[in-house]
């Protein structure tokens, strides 16, 4: 199998369901399967709030839509692929790892180091966050498990339209709008279930 080369800065394509990611680590011999599964779970865990899919066919992790890496198995190694920001960013801890553009090889048949696998998630969390607000204006930003912190709009360097913040298990938090960066309207919060209990109004 051929080693491939990821471009975070290409259209990225739609997740498929679940059972497309076990399907693609069942293709491999045993040992090979249980790395990458242990090494997926490994993800999981770390990545609480994620969906997993297949993207450039390969399991992967998005959050709210946001790719934030691929695994997969080759025929000497396992690779995963968060790009090569990420790779950059944790330099000092990969002495020994063999890297290629956007990719981090592992063993075959042992899953990845644990430490650096989150190592790996946080940084790409950082790269996330780091890449809002885009240029319409769209705002997120992630907590370091995956789920969405806040959802909204800037407009001209200032709060605008809906805003959401969200607790670190997903519930919904507190809702509302700015007018250029002034609260207005109602804006809700929320509690730990997600169902709303108190209302306060802007003028």
């Amino acid at each position: 199998m051929n080693q491939l080369l990821y471009d975070f800065t290409m259209p990225q394509s739609r997740c498929s369901i679940d059972r497309d990611v076990e399907g693609a680590f069942a293709k491999f011999l045993p040992q090979q399967r249980s790395a990458l599964e242990r090494s997926w779970d490994i993800a999981l865990t770390t990545l609480n709030g994620a969906e997993q899919c297949i993207a450039w066919g390969m399991p992967s992790l998005r959050i709210d839509g946001e790719l934030v890496l691929s695994m997969d198995g080759f025929t000497h190694h396992n690779s995963i692929f968060p790009g090569p920001g990420v790779i950059e960013r944790i330099s000092d801890r990969l002495a020994g790892v063999t890297v290629t553009k956007g990719t981090i090889h592992f063993e075959q048949n042992k899953p990845i180091n644990a430490a650096l696998l989150k190592a790996i998630i946080a940084a790409r969390i950082i790269e996330i966050n780091n890449s809002y607000p885009r240029p319409n204006g769209l705002f997120k930003e992630f907590y370091t498990n995956g789920w969405l912190k806040a959802r909204g709009k800037i407009k001209l360097d200032e709060f605008h339209g809906n805003w959401e913040w969200f607790r670190r298990d997903g519930t919904l938090k507190r809702s509302g709008q700015f007018k250029n960066g002034k609260q207005v309207g109602t804006w809700i919060t929320y509690d730990s279930a997600g169902q709303p209990y108190k209302e306060t109004t802007f003028n």
